[in-house]
C-alpha cells in the first residue's frame, strides 16, 4: 500500500507538471542519467527467464528501491516532502517492494514491451547518423515500420505458378 502511494504520487506529479508546462522547473534533469542506468538494470532483470525471476526477486526489489530513491531525492525538487507526508500518513514501515509480484512478465505482450523499452534505453544511436535527405529518411522510416507489421501468409506454390502462366499468356498475345 505504501509503495502504491509513492508510485501514484510520482505519476500524478509528473502528469500535472506536464499539463502545467512546469516539468523542467519541478524536476532536476541532472538525476536522469542515474535513473536511466537503474531503469536499464531493472529491465535487464525483468528480461530474465521466467523460472529465474523468483531467484532475482531480491535484486529486483533493491533496484526498484533505488529507482524510487533517485526519483524522490535526485529528480523531484520536493521529493523529500513527499516522503515525509507519506511517512506521517501511514503506519507501514520496513523494506519497500518486498511483496512485488513478478508474474506479470509471463505475459508475452508485457515481455515484448519490456524488451522494447530496454532496447530504447540501451541502443545509443546518434542524431548525426540520421540522413538529411527527406527521401532517404522516408525510406528508412517505411523500412523500420515494416519490421513491425503483421506479414500476410505466403500464397501456395500452385497459385503462384498459375499467375505466372497468365503473365506469359498475356505477354505472348500482345
Amino acid at each position: 500500500m505504501y509503495c502504491d502511494r509513492i508510485v501514484s504520487h510520482i505519476c500524478v506529479k509528473v502528469e500535472w507538471s506536464i499539463q502545467e508546462h512546469t516539468f523542467v522547473k519541478e524536476f532536476k534533469m541532472s538525476g536522469l542519467p542515474s535513473l536511466s542506468e537503474k531503469l536499464e538494470k531493472f529491465l535487464t532483470l525483468l528480461r530474465a527467464e521466467d523460472d529465474k525471476l523468483e531467484t532475482l526477486k531480491p535484486q529486483i526489489v533493491n533496484v526498484l528501491q533505488d529507482i524510487v530513491e533517485i526519483i524522490l531525492q535526485g529528480v523531484m525538487l520536493d521529493g523529500h516532502l513527499v516522503m515525509e507526508n507519506l511517512r506521517l500518513n501511514t503506519k507501514e514501515r520496513g523494506q519497500r517492494f518486498v511483496n512485488i509480484d513478478t508474474d506479470f512478465t509471463v505475459n508475452k505482450s508485457v515481455k515484448e514491451k519490456v524488451i522494447r523499452l530496454h532496447l530504447l534505453l540501451t541502443v545509443k544511436e546518434s542524431a548525426i547518423n540520421v540522413p538529411q535527405n527527406l527521401d532517404a529518411r522516408r525510406h528508412i522510416t517505411f523500412f523500420a515500420n515494416s519490421l513491425f507489421m503483421n506479414m500476410p501468409k505466403a500464397p501456395k506454390v500452385r497459385n503462384v505458378l498459375s499467375f505466372r502462366k497468365k503473365l506469359i499468356f498475356i505477354y505472348t498475345t500482345t
